[in-house]
C-alpha cells in the first residue's frame, strides 16, 4: 500500500512540475529621435515676450503614442554630456513640452510668468531627445 501511495504522490509531483511553463516577456520596442535647436530656431507668439517655443515635425508620433504609448522628451544644454527630462528649469529658464499627433513643441519660459520679463534666447544649441515607447494599455 505504501508503494502505491508513494508512486501516486510521485506521479502527482512530476505532473505538477512538468505542467508549469515559464513565460518570458520582452520589453516593447522604443524609437529615439535626436534634434538640434540652434539659437536662431526659436519663435515667439505675437505679443508674448515671456515664452519662446520650437516646433518639431515628428510624423512617427502617431495616434497610438498619443493615446496609449509613452512619449519622453529630454534636452541637453551641454552637448549631450547630460540630459534633463522635461519639464525642467535650467539656468533660470523653465522648459516644458507639449505633443500631439505628428508634432512636439518645446517651450522655454519665465518660471514666474512675469509678462514684463523677456525670456532670453538660449545662448547655445540645445539637443532634444524624443523617445517613443510602446506600452500595454490597461484601462
Amino acid at each position: 500500500m505504501k508503494t502505491y501511495l508513494t508512486l501516486a504522490i510521485g506521479l502527482v509531483g512530476v505532473a505538477g512540475l512538468t505542467s508549469c511553463t515559464k513565460e518570458y516577456y520582452s520589453p516593447p520596442p522604443s524609437k529615439t529621435f535626436i534634434y538640434n535647436i540652434s539659437t536662431a530656431d526659436w519663435d515667439w507668439d505675437e505679443g508674448v515676450v515671456n515664452q519662446i517655443y520650437y516646433d518639431i515635425d515628428l510624423p512617427e508620433l502617431t495616434d497610438y503614442y498619443v493615446d496609449q504609448g509613452v512619449v519622453s522628451v529630454s534636452i541637453s544644454v551641454d552637448n549631450e554630456t547630460s540630459y534633463n527630462i522635461l519639464p525642467a528649469t535650467i539656468m533660470g529658464t523653465a522648459y516644458s513640452v507639449n505633443y500631439t499627433t505628428g508634432f512636439v513643441t518645446i517651450y522655454a519660459e519665465d518660471p514666474i510668468f512675469d509678462p514684463d520679463f523677456e525670456v532670453p534666447i538660449p545662448d547655445r544649441a540645445i539637443k532634444v531627445k524624443i523617445t517613443l515607447s510602446e506600452a500595454d494599455y490597461i484601462p
